[in-house]
């Protein structure tokens, strides 16, 4: 018996896929911190006995670490070079070198929405590239295992960021304010849903890239 013949039709682009997706949208998935209870060993860090805000949110280096040995062992095209990284290639960093990986080295968008947000608040920033600051905050204690930075507002916040390594496979981040004077005090819970959102992930983005 004849068979009749078949032709195959090829698929049709449809617009979405012949037009690439815009500079600002993700493809890859997203990386957040956990937010853990306040640690108090931040807060004497910190040297804030008495704060109005506090929260503490936790990630782990260890993929960070497997990342940077994955892209080692590709350079070098040695597996045993790459598996000596997994056990402390994070941890070579420097805590001041994490706050940068957080503030300094995301994405241009997300560095001038940080910076606009903050100058809302009436924050007082160093321009961009000033020695001993964090994208405009004030290095105020740098150690091996941890570093605070500061900022003072107008509206009467003051503010410290304490980043703590401590020689293990996770970093923990604080923030810690103190409001002074009502407008401050409703200027910051307003936005404190915010800030932790931004805090979990950038801190989960610095530790997984």
């Amino acid at each position: 018996m004849h068979q009749p013949q078949t032709t195959q039709i090829p698929a049709v682009q449809t617009r979405a896929t012949l037009i690439p997706p815009p500079p600002w949208r993700r493809t890859e998935p997203r990386h957040w911190a956990a937010e853990v209870p306040v640690d108090d060993g931040l807060r004497e860090l910190a040297r804030f006995p008495q704060t109005d805000y506090a929260d503490t949110f936790e990630a782990s280096t260890v993929e960070a670490s497997t990342v940077e040995a994955d892209a080692g062992e590709a350079d070098a095209g040695e597996a045993d070079a790459g598996e000596a990284d997994v056990g402390g290639g994070a941890e070579q960093y420097t805590p001041e070198e994490w706050a940068r990986a957080m503030f300094e080295d995301t994405r241009r968008l997300m560095r001038m929405f940080l910076r606009l947000g903050w100058r809302l608040l009436g924050i007082q920033l160093a321009p961009v590239g000033t020695p001993g600051h964090v994208l405009g905050w004030r290095i105020v204690k740098n150690a091996p295992d941890f570093v605070v930075l500061q900022t003072r507002s107008g509206l009467g916040l003051t503010t410290r960021l304490v980043l703590h390594s401590g020689g293990h496979p996770t970093l923990r981040f604080g923030t810690f304010v103190r409001c002074d004077g009502l407008i401050g005090r409703a200027a910051w819970f307003g936005v404190a849903p915010l800030h932790r959102l931004i805090v979990s992930h950038l801190l989960g983005e610095a530790t997984t890239h």
